[in-house]
Parts: C-alpha cells; structure tokens; sequence
C-alpha cells in the first residue's frame, strides 16, 4: 500500500517552495500541480519542488510534473527540482524533464540561484 501523500510550501520572496511528502502518482502530482497554479496565477515565476521524501514517482506522475513544466513556461519562468534520488534524476533526464528545469542537490542551493536571477 502507497503512503499517503501531503506536501507543504511556502513563499520565499519571489520563489516558491514545494516540498512533497509521500508517493508522488496522479493524486500527489496533482496537488503539486494545483499549488503552482495557483502561485503562477498570482505572479510567482519561480518554483523550486523538493522531492526529497518522494523517492517514488510514477509515469503519471511524471507526466502530471510535464504540465507543471509547460505550464511554467508559458508563465516565462523557471523550475527546478531538489533531492532527487540518482533513480529519478535518471528518468528526469531521460523523460527530458531536465531540459526545462535544473536540477539541484539541495532546496537552499535552488533557492539561492533564483533569488541570483541565475
């Protein structure tokens, strides 16, 4: 049985920060995806998303952070993603997902980059 999943976030300035908690499949990928919607609509750009306590992702949930990433785009700003493990940072870059966000080891590293205008 999956855990339940939750996430928490919070506003740094000009940067949101995601921080997900749980297996990320279509329900959780679909919270992440409701929170930065709601945060590019009132002008946040930047979105850092922490997946240091989702080590599972799944196809749909992939495919759910691919409409995040588009929709990131068309809003002309950035994503990135911290703490993924070696196995999701594999299939990021695989999937193409790293070709329209970077990636990071750690949340203050993405945070700090941002807030740089890197």
């Amino acid at each position: 049985m999956a855990d339940e999943f939750s996430l928490t976030h919070q506003q740094d300035k000009d940067v949101l920060v995601v921080r997900t908690n749980g297996y990320l499949n279509d329900l959780g990928a679909e919270k992440v995806d409701t929170v930065c919607s709601e945060f590019l609509g009132n002008g946040v750009k930047n979105i850092v998303i922490n997946l240091d306590k989702s080590p599972l992702i799944n196809s749909i949930g992939i495919s759910i952070l691919i409409g995040v990433i588009e929709a990131i785009e068309e809003a002309e700003g950035k994503l990135a993603f911290t703490n993924l493990t070696p196995t999701n940072r594999k299939t990021f870059e695989m999937m193409g997902l790293l070709q329209f966000a970077k990636a990071f080891d750690a949340e203050a590293e993405a945070v700090t980059a941002f807030k740089s205008g890197a």
